[in-house]
C-alpha cells in the first residue's frame, strides 16, 4: 500500500512537470479517482470537509458542516454523470438533517444504486446520509457516529435532545418531592426556551423517521423485515443512551449485527482496496496541504472546491 509520503512525493513531481511550484494536488488526486472507477466501473462522487484539521475548523467554522449551500455542489457533480449506479466518498462532521434530506433527494433523483465509501469518518448527519445508501463500504479505521439531535440551550454547548428531555423530567420529579430544590434547578430551567421541549421531541422524531425511511426504501428494499430492521438501526443510532457521547465512534460491527449492509474494505479484492486507499490519501493530503476546506468532485473531472480564500472558490 502507498504511504502519505509516497503521495506527497508524487504531488511534488507532478507539480514540477506541470509548472505548479506548490505541487499539482489536483492532477494526482483526480488520477486516483479515475483509477478507482477503472476497477469498480462505478462513477465516483467525492464530498469531503477539512473539519479534522484544527486551524481550519477554527477559521472555517460552520462552512465545514452539511448545510443547504451543499445542494449546489451536489447538483454540480451529478449533472453530467450517466448510469444508475454511483459511489459516494464522504468525510464529514455532519450538519443539519434538513440539508441532508435535500442532498439525498438530489442523489436519489439521479441514481438507483448508491454506495457510500467511508475511510475516515462520517459523523452525525453524515451518518444519516450514509444510511440512505444501498450499501456502505468501510475500512477498519473508519467510523460513523450517533445521530441523536443536538440542541443549543442558552449559551451552553450543544446538548443531546433526549438528555434535555430527561433532565426536565428529573427536575419535575425532584421538585415535586421536595419543593425546596427549585432553587438549585431554577438557573438550569430558566435557560429553556418556550418551545425547547417540543423542538427536542420533533428533532428526535425527524432523525429517526428520515433514517428509518431511507433504510427501508433503499438498503433493505425488498426484504421481508425491512421496516423492522430499519427502525431498529435508526433507533440505535438516535438514542444517546446507547453511545453516551455524540462524538463517539460507531463501528461497522455494531451496525451489521443489526442487519445493516456494510462491507469491510479490507475484505474486497486487492486492486479495489489499493484504489480506495489511494483516493483516501490523495484527498487527505490535499486537505492538509492546501487552503481547501470542502470539496465536491467526481471521477469525470468536475469540481467545486471551497477555500478559506473566497476568491479561490469555484469550479475547476
Amino acid at each position: 500500500m502507498e504511504s502519505w509520503q509516497d503521495i506527497q512525493r508524487e504531488i511534488a513531481e507532478a507539480g514540477s512537470q506541470h509548472g505548479v511550484p506548490t505541487g499539482d494536488f489536483d492532477f494526482v488526486r483526480r488520477a486516483a479517482y479515475r483509477k478507482l472507477y477503472e476497477v469498480t466501473h462505478r462513477p465516483l462522487i467525492v464530498y469531503v470537509s477539512a473539519y479534522h484539521i484544527p486551524f481550519k475548523a477554527q477559521l472555517a467554522g460552520a462552512m465545514l458542516s452539511i448545510d443547504l449551500t451543499d445542494k449546489d455542489g451536489f447538483q454540480e457533480v451529478v449533472r453530467n454523470l450517466s448510469g444508475q449506479a454511483v459511489d459516494v466518498f464522504i468525510h464529514s462532521p455532519g450538519g443539519t438533517a434538513e440539508a441532508t434530506e435535500s442532498i439525498v433527494a438530489i442523489l436519489r433523483a439521479k441514481f438507483n444504486d448508491v454506495r457510500f465509501i467511508i475511510t475516515g469518518s462520517a459523523k452525525s448527519a453524515a451518518t444519516m446520509l450514509a444510511m440512505s445508501g444501498n450499501r456502505i463500504l468501510m475500512s477498519d479505521a473508519a467510523e460513523l457516529g450517533p445521530t441523536d439531535p443536538q440542541m443549543m440551550v442558552g449559551n451552553a454547548r450543544p446538548s443531546p435532545a433526549r438528555a434535555v428531555l430527561d433532565q426536565f423530567e428529573r427536575a419535575k420529579e425532584e421538585v415535586s418531592k421536595n419543593p425546596s430544590l427549585i432553587g438549585p434547578w431554577l438557573p438550569i430551567l430558566q435557560q429553556y426556551g418556550p418551545s425547547l421541549l417540543v423542538e427536542c421531541n420533533n428533532h428526535i422524531k425527524l432523525s429517526e423517521t428520515l433514517v428509518a425511511g431511507w433504510l427501508e426504501k433503499f438498503m433493505f428494499k425488498g426484504e421481508k423485515s425491512a421496516k423492522y430492521k430499519a427502525k431498529k438501526v435508526a433507533r440505535f443510532l438516535a438514542n444517546d443512551k446507547n453511545h453516551l457521547s455524540h462524538g463517539r465512534r460507531v463501528e461497522l460491527k455494531s451496525l451489521t449485527d443489526r442487519g445493516a449492509h456494510i462491507d469491510r474494505i479490507e475484505d474486497l479484492p486487492s486492486d479495489i482496496q489499493a484504489a480506495i486507499h489511494r483516493v483516501h490519501l490523495t484527498i487527505m493530503v490535499t486537505l492538509d496541504g492546501t487552503l481547501a476546506v470542502k470539496m465536491f468532485e467526481h471521477s469525470e473531472g468536475a469540481a467545486l472546491i471551497r477555500s478559506m480564500q473566497p476568491q479561490v472558490m469555484g469550479n475547476r
